[in-house]
């Protein structure tokens, strides 16, 4: 019975640990002038898709605003 109890307790601090990740970054809007990437915690994760994004139309990313899980870049040409 002890084991049993230590599997579910074991099982549950498992699914609490996953549950307490950060959203990954994703984009939420963007075109070749600008892009929204959404981010969890820091605005350094929203940078790759960020240069991602604007790599496509030739540009680099330069941030205008941020809030705490929002950040909008420019695409500025090179």
């Amino acid at each position: 019975m002890n084991r049993f109890i230590a599997i579910i307790a074991l099982t549950l601090a498992d699914a609490t640990l996953f549950g307490c990740t950060a959203p990954h970054p994703a984009i939420r809007d963007g075109n070749a002038d600008t892009v929204e990437v959404s981010y969890g915690g820091d605005v350094a994760s929203a940078w790759p898709l960020a240069r991602k994004h604007c790599a496509q139309y030739e540009r680099v990313p330069q941030l205008v605003d941020r809030s705490i899980d929002l950040a909008l870049f420019d695409c500025i040409k090179r």
